[in-house]
């Protein structure tokens, strides 16, 4: 008996259900989706050439708009060292690391632009530094008697070029080459 009555209840409930649907409402036509102006495919990219090295990319240039057009150059005495209220040393324990590269003539264009900038560099090979695996390149800046003075050169000469970097013991230069000591 209860299931008699399950079953004419739920009988009587789509009927209901389907009485209310086909009421005697006007029936409006459905809404048509409005016709989008079809895009313009781009032109086909032609593959670039291949170098034998890739062009060397300021870190913060990668998340700049690509829109944004680049600044023009500044000219070399803007940043140059003597516009800092600290110098280079022609001798000191301290560097301020800039770059790593993986080839050496990569590590010695990074010298050249900061060279044509006034600042002082040099390249450091080095084997297996860190997590990576092989030789590589440190591009160094320095000297400094103190930390602080590296610091400071960092923030008002290399920051404002688009280097970061930081600063380490000279006497790492070559940490991680096998058969090296660490006190040079």
């Amino acid at each position: 008996m209860k299931l008699h009555s399950a079953s004419l209840f739920g009988a009587i409930a789509l009927s209901c259900s389907l009485l209310c649907a086909c009421g005697s409402k006007e029936e409006q036509p459905a809404p048509q989706p409005e016709a989008k102006p079809v895009a313009e495919k781009p032109a086909p990219v032609e593959a670039a050439p291949v170098q034998d090295e890739p062009d060397l990319v300021p870190i913060q240039s990668l998340n700049e708009p690509e829109e944004k057009p680049a600044p023009a150059p500044a000219p070399a005495a803007k940043f140059a060292p003597s516009h800092s209220s600290v110098e280079q040393e022609s001798s000191g324990p301290y560097v301020i690391q800039v770059s790593i590269q993986p080839t050496r003539k990569a590590a010695n264009s990074v010298v050249s632009k900061l060279s044509d900038q006034g600042i002082k560099a040099y390249v450091a090979e080095v084997e297996n530094p860190g997590e990576l695996e092989g030789t590589f390149y440190r591009v160094r800046v320095g000297y400094f008697s103190s930390i602080a003075n590296a610091q400071q050169f960092g923030k008002e000469v290399l920051a404002p070029q688009g280097y970061a970097g930081w600063v380490d013991n000279r006497k790492n230069d070559r940490i991680g080459k096998p058969g090296m000591s660490e006190d040079m």
